[in-house]
């Protein structure tokens, strides 16, 4: 570790000259600055209206909890699993910015150019002679351009903090080995410890930085108490982490175990993806890269191989070389060891190295050619070469990626276009309802809670039908009728299904010459509940269960009966509701007889029973087989009502036939041909 940077004074000598001409080097760093703050602000607001992606939401959802509900956790268990860092860095801007989509996606963009800042100082920290200080400069504005890192500053997700902490950790570590201070070594094992709380794919990062700091506290008696220090204040700040690991292994895990992908010949191939991934193909999925777009365009392409020659070639900075080959690993790690390399969130952290190699190759670049007597002592080439490269960064994030067929469904489009639609469109006495999702879908927590007053829910119209009352009220003020928003492609048939329940016209559809069928639709519905077939049938306190399609009298051996149940609740349930359909003899199994066949099922999954209300009715249709080989003769439907899981049955309280707690919905004749 000694031998890891200059000496100590020379250092100091170094960085007073590079003071020599702080205006221009000012100037030259606020230009780069600002293509990074172009590249990531242009977008804001077509990202802040229509596009926030399940993770994003999640987030965001257990930030707001946070907020309501203050406490201090290492971990957040839901969506397999989460380092809590994230959620906290949210809590600032949600709370100042207001519970939209806008709070999220700037907290994204400024964790993304604070990244760009530190990254400069990384560089000066990293490469701190004189020769070497516009190593730092062209870095940064490295970072500032390359569409790896614009894009995943768009991103509201963990990674932005793991490359933001992981680049300030580093940078403050090799400061304090320089200067051997004190506070400088707190602030390094301080940023170190919190890396913990960014994302999983930091652990390997830290590492490194940790046995680097061991390397120092074994081979440089001068700067040993500073390393013990802040490995000291690493471990201290990451030992909430580190006691929740130990608490609750398999929840911290979970995630990493499900993609893990270890072996020799896993690791060839992963090793193969990224290497291609640089200059040919890079990660194919659309969330984390405009689609098999390569990491480095060739303007930064040439950059990156003049840096590659440069840290080798350079004798005085082979050293850095070796440091910047191990973040380079060690950023790597995580997705060389897991599936769908090149997977470009897991390997994240390797930006930082990157961006560093590509600030080695513009100054090696610009030391050529001032050799020759071109562009001698000049900033014209790199400046010229991340002017083209952030257009051409700009145009495939805006004119690529923007409008990807792809990005219109990962980024949860339809959610979004559709909730700014019926904000605009409908009163706030409407009942909404999303479909095929749970009410648990984070994207539509957070969009219900733009469109309060209201009622916002969701089901799957393949599982279910949600209908309100007609005469239904919302907060007490009569409703305005339903609004339904359906993912057309995957429910071609929603608005005829929907009509025998309400009357439905169309509000809106997403048509577009890319898909064969709107990509989403939205209907207006003003229910129109049929009467129901026969008794109303109340099971305990909670429940009340109609018929709503009258049945044949008449069947055949073979046949399947489509029997369709409206479910209403009389108060919050208490339980989940399973139903059951039986076909039985008569006289009935309870009177010696046969048990010919059976429909039964959890009642509408897709929308729990506990957020059931009053005024809204269940609908759910089930297939009752009559057996081939049913002998002819008479027989009766059977319905009765359980809890999930226990199947202690609820209690009939009227009609009231039997002591077996079930109804008999209707006789039937088989006739055998």
């Amino acid at each position: 570790m000694t031998l890891m940077m200059p000496n100590l004074e020379h250092a100091m000598v170094a960085e007073r000259n590079a003071e020599a001409s702080p205006w221009s080097r000012r100037f030259l760093i606020l230009v780069l600055l600002l293509f990074g703050v172009l590249l990531r602000w242009t977008a804001l607001t077509p990202m802040s209206t229509t596009m926030l992606h399940y993770d994003e939401a999640f987030n965001a959802v257990d930030a707001l909890g946070l907020m309501r509900d203050f406490r201090l956790t290492p971990f957040l268990p839901g969506n397999f699993g989460r380092e809590s860092g994230w959620a906290y860095w949210l809590i600032p801007f949600l709370a100042t910015l207001g519970r939209g989509l806008f709070a999220i996606r700037f907290a994204a963009t400024v964790a993304g150019l604070l990244a760009v800042v530190t990254m400069y100082r990384l560089g000066r920290e990293l490469f701190p002679s004189r020769p070497s200080e516009r190593v730092a400069i062209w870095a940064m504005g490295g970072i500032g351009v390359l569409y790896w890192h614009v894009h995943l500053s768009h991103l509201a997700l963990r990674a932005n903090l793991f490359i933001l902490v992981g680049t300030l950790a580093a940078a403050l570590l090799l400061r304090a080995y320089r200067w051997d201070r004190p506070g400088l070594w707190v602030a390094g094992g301080v940023s170190l410890g919190l890396l913990a709380y960014t994302y999983f794919a930091s652990v390997p990062w830290g590492g490194y930085l940790g046995l680097l700091l061991l390397g120092v506290v074994v081979m440089d008696r001068h700067r040993r108490r500073g390393a013990l220090v802040a490995l000291a204040c690493a471990a201290l700040v990451a030992a909430p982490m580190a006691w929740y690991v130990v608490a609750n292994t398999g929840q911290v895990l979970e995630r990493s175990t499900t993609v893990s992908n270890v072996g020799a010949a896993a690791l060839v191939a992963n090793t193969k993806a990224w290497g291609r991934a640089l200059f040919q193909t890079g990660d194919p999925n659309v969330l984390f890269n405009l689609p098999e777009r390569p990491i480095l365009d060739p303007l930064l392409g040439l950059l990156g191989v003049a840096g590659v020659g440069g840290l080798a070639l350079n004798r005085r900075w082979r050293v850095q070389g070796l440091l910047i080959l191990g973040l380079s690993v060690s950023a790597l790690v995580p997705s060389l060891f897991s599936n769908f390399a090149p997977h470009f969130l897991r390997g994240a952290g390797f930006i930082v190295p990157l961006c560093l190699v590509l600030g080695a190759g513009a100054a090696t670049l610009s030391s050529v050619l001032g050799r020759f007597g071109w562009l001698a002592e000049s900033r014209t080439l790199p400046v010229l070469v991340f002017l083209v490269a952030g257009i051409v960064t700009g145009r495939d994030f805006h004119n690529g990626w923007l409008t990807h067929p792809q990005t219109f469904v990962a980024m949860e489009m339809h959610i979004n276009e559709a909730a700014n639609l019926i904000r605009e469109e409908t009163g706030p006495d409407t009942y909404v309802y999303f479909s095929p999702f749970t009410p648990a879908h984070p994207v539509v927590i957070l969009r219900g809670q733009d469109l309060a007053p209201r009622r916002v829910s969701a089901f799957n119209s393949h599982e279910c039908w949600v209908v309100p009352d007609a005469a239904a009220s919302v907060d007490g003020t009569p409703s305005e009728g339903a609004v339904y928003v359906s993912l057309t492609t995957y429910e071609p048939s929603f608005a005829h299904q929907l009509s025998r329940w309400a009357d439905v016209s169309l509000l809106y559809e997403d048509v577009t010459d890319l898909a064969p069928r709107p990509r989403f639709s939205v209907y207006a519905a003003t229910p129109q509940m049929p009467e129901p077939v026969g008794p109303v049938v109340q099971f305990g306190d909670q429940f009340e269960v109609q018929r709503l399609n009258s049945l044949p009298e008449t069947v055949s051996p073979g046949m399947t009966l489509t029997v369709t149940v409206g479910v209403r609740a009389l108060r919050t349930p208490e339980i989940a509701p399973s139903l059951f359909l039986h076909l039985y003899s008569i006289p009935t199994p309870y009177e010696g007889g046969t048990m010919w066949s059976q429909a039964d099922s959890q009642l509408c999954t897709s929308y729990p029973a506990h957020l059931w209300r009053p005024e809204e009715t269940v609908i759910q249709s089930f297939a009752l087989a009559v057996p081939a080989d049913v002998p002819k003769g008479y027989y009766v439907i059977g319905m009765g009502l359980y809890p999930f899981p226990d199947g202690v049955r609820v209690p009939v309280v009227s009609p009231r036939s039997n002591d077996w707690d079930y109804v008999g919905l209707q006789e039937l004749e088989v006739v055998v041909p």
